[in-house]
């Protein structure tokens, strides 16, 4: 078994933990795309055009993963060229700064942190630690470089005048029935496209909570609808009673008790409701007459237009990021759209 780092600079290894279908959720057609009119072929007389192909869905993520790509490359490419500029200050070469201001910061694992990675990664190596102890150690030193380049990289970046211009692509999103929270002044909005029932989506909530606290006004947060009904059969009924609760004023109370836990049945939605004080037959009217159902689903129909089949996903700003990330990869996208508008 192979054990590697990949992309050792500025980039970290971040597991996007997400619930997902196996396909994505079934709806109407997706937007053609610009020029979409011109014909690609002709069958028995019959024009067949781009809008004809329905894979709008898939144009954007590959898309998104272009950009991915493209913006790995530049951020190594900006910390290489920081690096080669110190070293040129100090007088020095690339290769004497990186062994004094990274290859000396790296010491060898030891044979408890060794076991106890393993330990964690059990599942996923699937072989004996005798089999693979040379590689995690090798992995563990990598992850040490790594850490100690971007420890040099960010302190000379913040020194440095780097000005990026490669854009991420931005996806439009319908905000005309989704719920808003924070000043419409705010320079970031935060879309999530969510399921009560997904377990990533409950995980990612803290992290919620501490961009809340850290950016305050600067964020404007929504919430759209995803639920993967094939996975999670009680996450179209709890979108909609969300929904039926905001129209007693308590959408985002009720967002909160619903991934508060972890065991969602239709006994709950009572529960929740008198809990926060809602008029509970006209809730559960509003429930049982599936007033929202076509909403909710609209919500769907509209993130499979827009290649999105897992939860939890956000649009920052219209930038994509999705599954249940840590707070820096949420950091990174907030602090470029503040620094976009001077902020």
């Amino acid at each position: 078994m192979q054990l590697a780092l990949r992309g050792l600079g500025v980039a970290s290894i971040v597991f996007a933990l997400a619930c997902s279908t196996q396909g994505a959720p079934q709806g109407s057609a997706a937007p053609a795309a610009a020029g979409s009119k011109q014909p690609l072929a002709v069958v028995g007389g019959v024009e067949i055009t781009e809008a004809d192909l329905d894979i709008q869905g898939e144009l954007l993520r590959l898309e998104q993963e272009i950009y991915q790509v493209k913006n790995a490359a530049l951020e190594e490419a900006i910390a290489a060229k920081l690096i080669e500029q110190e070293a040129k200050r100090r007088g020095v070469t690339v290769e004497e700064l990186e062994a004094k201001e990274v290859r000396s910061k790296v010491q060898e694992p030891s044979d408890l942190a060794v076991e106890a990675f393993y330990e964690q990664q059990k599942a996923r190596i699937r072989q004996p630690l005798e089999n693979v102890r040379d590689q995690v150690k090798q992995l563990l030193t990598n992850i040490q470089e790594r850490d100690a380049r971007k420890v040099l990289v960010d302190s000379l970046r913040a020194g440095a005048d780097v000005k990026v211009m490669l854009d991420p692509p931005r996806l439009p999103v319908n905000l005309d029935s989704a719920p808003m929270r924070g000043s419409d002044k705010a320079p970031v909005l935060i879309v999530e496209f969510s399921d009560f029932q997904c377990p990533f989506c409950r995980r990612v909530q803290p992290t919620l909570s501490e961009l809340q606290t850290k950016y305050g006004d600067k964020l404007r947060w929504s919430f759209k609808d995803l639920p993967l009904v094939s996975i999670h059969p009680e996450a179209m009924k709890a979108a909609e009673a969300a929904r039926c609760a905001g129209d007693q004023g308590k959408f985002w109370e009720y967002r909160a008790k619903m991934f508060a836990t972890s065991n969602i049945s239709a006994g709950l939605h009572q529960r929740t409701a008198e809990e926060l004080g809602l008029d509970v037959p006209k809730f559960e009217s509003c429930v049982a007459s599936g007033e929202y159902a076509d909403e909710v689903q609209a919500d769907s129909d509209e993130a499979a237009a827009m290649g999105i089949s897992g939860t939890p996903a956000f649009l920052i700003n219209g930038v994509l990021l999705s599954g249940a990330q840590p707070l820096e990869a949420f950091e990174e996208v907030i602090d470029r759209e503040l620094q976009k508008a001077g902020l």
